[in-house]
């Protein structure tokens, strides 16, 4: 029993050896992070939008119970068109006010947010330095925190690391995968990983040159597209990209005589304005809400019997003085191409 109690006691206190050492060495990072903050915030211009600043923050706090590590993370922008956001060692997590203009719902943010909190959580950015200076991450903390002639050098590599994403693949992949499931447990649609990278790859037809950002490592986008598509794929979560992107939203209004369903600002139908049709509408709108997607093939939004259907789900019947469900379904497709034709890179039927 004593030799027990002494196995337990001893294994109790490497464990909290193991994690002072931990907390030793957060607070190791967050010092070297706080130098690159200190620089950055000398050069660039930083934006102090209550809004923005408090969306990002709300997104983190979800996500962080996902983590490995309690790290107290703390968000800045940075005034610049670029698209990109980085996050330093310690967990200084910084967008550009360029990625925010671009990405218009928390999935996509959510999407970028997780995966620079999965290289800040598992000590990418030093890691890399590490390997690249042959020593280990208490000499390289050393070597910067104690101010050496090497200091500047190892501190401007760190930087430039997060700042470009010049992480390997392997270790991109990690954050992609990790940042995957951060999202999904943290209740956001994992969609918005697959709309990213079908923004970046948009963006590098456009301008296929780029001096830095979160995507320019990358000819591989496309592959880690595909990767995080398979991913869905296998764990059998549909894509569903209307909900990242904004799109497909529904919306009622009332006339003085009629009541009118709109997608996106397109009328898709119209009826005499009373109790029924009122009713009849919403239970319409609840229908398209729920079952009307982007990924759609033609032939899934279909009439049978002078009914509306999408694949097997009921949509709307004939009603005296309202659209007719052959023309309902004209105006919903109508609708969708349009939506489909504002990101002509995304392969909805894949």
């Amino acid at each position: 029993m004593k030799r027990m109690c002494a196995v337990l006691m001893l294994l109790l206190c490497l464990a909290g050896s193991a994690f002072a050492d931990d907390d030793s060495d957060l607070k190791k990072e967050r010092a070297i992070g706080r130098r690159v903050v200190e620089q950055i915030e000398r050069e660039w211009e930083l934006s102090s939008d209550p809004a923005a600043l408090s969306k990002l923050e709300m997104i983190a706090s979800r996500l962080s119970p996902y983590m490995e590590r309690k790290i107290p993370w703390e968000i800045r922008i940075v005034n610049t068109e670029i698209m990109n956001a980085f996050c330093l060692p310690g967990g200084f997590i910084f967008f550009t006010t360029g990625i925010l203009d671009e990405l218009k719902t928390d999935s996509e943010l959510a999407a970028v947010m997780a995966h620079e909190m999965i290289h800040a959580d598992r000590r990418h950015g030093m890691k890399i330095a590490a390997e690249s200076q042959k020593v280990t991450f208490g000499a390289l903390a050393a070597i910067i925190l104690t101010g050496g002639a090497a200091a500047p050098i190892v501190l401007a590599q760190v930087a430039q690391v997060a700042i470009t994403s010049s992480y390997t693949m392997k270790l991109e992949t990690e954050a992609d995968t990790l940042g995957l499931d951060a999202m999904i447990k943290a209740g956001y649609s994992p969609t918005g990983m697959i709309t990213l990278f079908e923004h970046f790859i948009s963006e590098e037809y456009r301008q296929p040159i780029h001096e830095y950002g979160i995507y320019m490592n990358h000819p591989d986008t496309p592959k880690r597209l595909s990767a995080a598509v398979k991913t869905l794929h296998d764990r059998k979560i549909p894509i569903e990209r209307k909900y990242p992107l904004g799109l497909l939203r529904t919306s009622i209004s009332e006339g003085s005589e009629s009541i009118t369903l709109s997608v996106d600002g397109v009328s898709v139908l119209k009826g005499r304005k009373n109790d029924d049709t009122r009713k009849a509408v919403k239970k319409i709108r609840d229908a398209l809400d729920k079952y009307l997607q982007l990924e759609l093939a033609p032939y899934d939004l279909h009439t049978e019997n002078g009914a509306l259907y999408i694949g097997n789900n009921f949509i709307a019947g004939n009603i005296d003085g309202m659209t007719t469900p052959k023309d309902i379904r004209t105006n919903l497709m109508r609708a969708i191409n349009s939506a489909r034709a504002k990101y002509p890179t995304s392969k909805f039927f894949k």
